[in-house]
Order: structure tokens, then sequence, then C-alpha cells
């Protein structure tokens, strides 16, 4: 009879802090700092996320689809409707672009064809430049970002999740998601540089490898 009765009081206990936990929000109570704070921290533990979207840079457009994981990454980043495929692995930067994306720098004709189909190796001074396309580049601008955060946080809904929307004083935007792991779901820019970023495939592995025969740009004095 002992018995019975207590396995019955622990089952009430268990059900009663199950449904107290089913109702709370773990975001629940915290600054848009610390929900910001949360997103970077939820985003570096899974350490991989694929992120598409739109931005704008010095007065262009451009779109960016790239897998981020780790220190690598892979995907394109397109401006001006100029595609360039990127692959960022063992800390070197690889790319390959259209011959009119290499001539659009000032290359001539005949040069620029060279890189027709090729991967090029970037030299370290100019691969700095992709930094921000990176998992730790965008966890930093959720830690620092360039805008004062608000402290007050709004709730929301993206694609049928509920979120935390976190604010800056320059009207830029982050959504993140109310629950454990909280993710980051959406970026919405509004200051000098505009653009909106979607995240999504948190913690997928994907092969990412430098590819065969790649032209190094040191190597031709560029």
């Amino acid at each position: 009879m002992r018995i019975r009765q207590l396995t019955a009081a622990t089952t009430v206990a268990a059900t009663a802090l199950l449904l107290s936990a089913c109702g709370s929000s773990p975001l629940e109570g915290k600054n848009g700092s610390e929900v910001a704070d949360a997103a970077a921290d939820a985003l570096e533990k899974a350490d991989a996320v694929h992120v598409t979207g739109e931005m704008e840079q010095e007065g262009e457009t451009g779109e960016v689809d790239l897998h981020l994981q780790g220190d690598d990454a892979t995907g394109t980043i397109t401006f001006n409707g100029a595609e360039l495929e990127l692959i960022s692995v063992d800390g070197a930067v690889y790319v390959k672009g259209a011959p009119e994306f290499w001539a659009s720098f000032g290359l001539p004709e005949a040069a620029a064809a060279m890189f027709e189909d090729q991967w090029v190796i970037l030299p370290a001074e100019a691969s700095g430049g992709f930094d921000d396309f990176s998992l730790a580049g965008i966890v930093d601008s959720f830690r620092n970002p360039e805008s004062a955060v608000k402290d007050e946080v709004r709730s929301g809904e993206v694609d049928g999740t509920d979120v935390v929307v976190v604010e800056q004083e320059d009207g830029s935007t982050l959504s993140v998601a109310d629950d454990d792991p909280s993710y980051p779901l959406t970026l919405t820019n509004d200051g000098e540089e505009g653009g909106t970023m979607t995240f999504s495939r948190f913690g997928e592995q994907e092969d990412i490898s430098a590819p065969e025969d790649a032209i190094d740009l040191a190597d031709l004095g560029a």
C-alpha cells in the first residue's frame, strides 16, 4: 500500500512539474541584450547553420546562400547579378566567378578569361572581407551589434514558430525562437547596410573541402 501511495504521489508531482515547464518560456524575463546573447549561444553551440537572404552594401544589392559550419563555409554570394561561388576551409578562401566578375575589378578581358570555371585562392589580405560571412562573424554581430539594443522585447511569429523580437535603436530586428534552444530565425538590418537574413538547418553537417587545382593569386602577383 505504501509503494502505491509513493508511486501515485511521485506521478502527481512529476505531472505538475511537466505542466509547469510547458507553460514557461526560456526567454521569459530577459531583456533585448539577453535574448540576443541566448541566440548567439544557441547558434554557437549548434556549430552549423544555413543562411539565405538579401543585403545591401555600399549602394549595391546582393544575395547570400551559404552553409556555415565551424570556421568553414560554402555557398554563393551574388552582387548586381554576378554570382560568386565561395568555399572557406582551413583558413583559406576559394572563390569562382564568371570572367565578367573579375573584369569588374579592372582586369583586362584576356586576364579575366583565365579565371573562367576556375577556383581562385584569395590572398589573406583580401579574404578578410569575408569574415562577416562566417559563423563566428554572425555570433559576434548578435553579441556586439553596431546599434544599441533596446531592453524591451515583444512577441511575434515566424513561419508558425513563436519568437521573441529584439529591436535595435536603428530599427534593426532579430527574431529568436521562444524555445530551447533559442535559435535566431530572422535578422532584418535597417541600418546603413540593409537586408534580411533567414537562418535554418541548425547543426546539420556538410562535407566542406578545398577545391582541386585552384589558382593562387599570390603566385600571380595579383
